[in-house]
């Protein structure tokens, strides 16, 4: 799959007045996604740390080009969502400790202990993950009624998850090809991305004592189940992705919900994203 993609600057901005659960009646997924921008600076590091060690001994020039613009992306969803975290600051939310304990005690330990080839097994199963919620909050409107700054951050990085969602399968492929380990890595990056999401959107919804509402856990189910049913979709797109014919670049209108997005947001005045100049 040879998509076309393009690094962005997210211009827009993230104001201190965005309330804490910026998502109208949702507190549950306005902390999902707390969690989430809180996770993402050193999850999107690893990447590309992870990427960077590849490109020395890449021979494919397409697929070196196509990583070097993933890195790109990349570096900005990070810059983008710590803006953010002065708001998180302002609102009184403890967090950095665990930000930081996360990085130093998972992310810097798999740059010394693990092999390249586990890396990037985990990089691809991520970005697998990061795709497929991309694709279902764009295509369920899920953020309809969020804070618009908050929108337009997730959206275009959701939008940004879809357009380069083939880069860092198709360099496993090209790294280890191997069915054992697409698998060693899924069963490792579930694991940790469901336990550090859900622990940290706890940990946000306890601060603000409303963990153990019953209107909390209504959402949850809501969530989860019969609403938006992110339970059973996160195992249909998990059990995709241990298929061995599998391909990211079959995502059902998932270009479509992107170019929308990333459309939409350019196209302001003035705009929320900005095409960054080409790298030679």
């Amino acid at each position: 799959m040879e998509e076309s993609i393009t690094a962005r600057r997210f211009t827009a901005s993230l104001a201190h007045d965005i309330p804490k659960h910026w998502l109208p009646g949702n507190e549950v997924v306005s902390s999902l996604l707390n969690a989430y921008t809180i996770l993402v600076p050193a999850n999107e590091a690893f990447y590309i740390r992870t990427l960077n060690a590849c490109l020395p001994r890449m021979g494919d020039e397409a697929l070196r080009a196509r990583c070097q613009a993933f890195i790109r992306q990349e570096a900005q969803h990070g810059v983008a969502h710590k803006r953010y975290w002065e708001n998180l600051d302002a609102q009184g939310y403890a967090y950095r400790g665990f930000e930081r304990a996360v990085d130093r005690g998972i992310f810097r330990v798999m740059d010394r202990v693990a092999p390249l080839w586990l890396r990037v097994s985990l990089v691809s199963c991520v970005e697998h993950i990061n795709a497929f919620l991309g694709y279902e909050f764009l295509r369920q409107s899920i953020l309809e009624g969020a804070d618009p700054h908050m929108r337009d951050l997730m959206e275009w990085h959701f939008a940004e998850e879809i357009e380069h969602r083939a880069v860092a399968f198709d360099l496993l492929q090209a790294v280890s090809p191997r069915y054992s380990v697409r698998v060693l890595g899924a069963v490792m990056t579930t694991t940790l991305f469901y336990l550090l999401l859900s622990g940290m959107a706890a940990w946000l919804l306890a601060q603000d004592r409303l963990l153990w509402r019953k209107a909390t856990w209504r959402q949850v189910s809501h969530h989860f189940g019969s609403g938006h049913g992110m339970g059973r979709r996160t195992l249909e797109h998990l059990r995709n992705y241990l298929r061995p014919s599998f391909h990211p670049g079959h995502l059902p209108g998932g270009d479509t919900l992107a170019a929308d997005v990333l459309e939409r947001q350019s196209g302001r005045q003035p705009p929320s994203v900005v095409p960054m100049a080409a790298r030679t």
